[in-house]
């Protein structure tokens, strides 16, 4: 496989209410597959759509979940630079069972901890294919992209890097990926 290249970023994150918006009728031309956002529990196969800030301009890239980090340990979550943390878990003060449930509750509610890592593949949005000449993101090109979750965010799925991984030989991409390009009504990016 080709080194893949690193695309330059400002901002990026999964878009919650475009999300929520389009997962009904995406869901029905789809095969049912659910979107990624603030809130739900991460999985393989989730479709997701991240808007990036990038060359001047900004853009939405479509795509899957292809890769879901663990969820950080109570130990990992409470050592971490979190503004969320419910009082009693940071001192370590509450007994280990009361922290426990609050992360759990937490996990509930938000769907993720700070510090959980997800990758998806994705593809520029075609409602962007006329803005490609301000963007460093091109039709016909495969993007791998991993988000971080970030309570200190108001988009807990926040993106960490972007890399082009067109070159890469068809058997080396995630099978859930192709299987959704395969199946996606976005216009191919590439032929298997």
């Amino acid at each position: 496989m080709a080194t893949p290249a690193t695309i330059a970023f400002s901002n990026g994150y999964l878009k919650d209410e475009w999300a929520q918006l389009v997962e009904p009728v995406q869901k029905q031309a789809d095969g049912g597959r659910s979107f990624l956002w603030t809130g739900r529990q991460a999985e393989v196969g989730q479709r997701t759509e991240t808007q990036v800030i990038a060359g001047g301009g900004w853009c939405r890239l479509s795509g899957v979940v292809t890769e879901v980090g663990a969820m950080p340990s109570l130990g990992e979550w409470r050592e971490g630079d979190s503004c969320q943390l419910p009082p009693g878990v940071k001192d370590n003060s509450l007994s280990i069972d009361r922290q426990l449930a609050l992360r759990d509750e937490f996990i509930e509610h938000f769907g993720t901890l700070h510090g959980q890592v997800v990758v998806s593949y994705s593809l520029l949005n075609f409602d962007f294919y006329d803005r490609q000449d301000q963007l460093p993101f091109k039709r016909a090109r495969i993007y791998r992209v991993e988000h971080v979750a970030d309570e200190n965010m108001t988009f807990f799925w926040c993106v960490r890097n972007i890399e082009d991984v067109t070159d890469a030989v068809p058997e080396e991409l995630p099978e859930v990926f192709r299987k959704w390009q395969e199946g996606s009504r976005v216009p191919r990016a590439v032929s298997f």
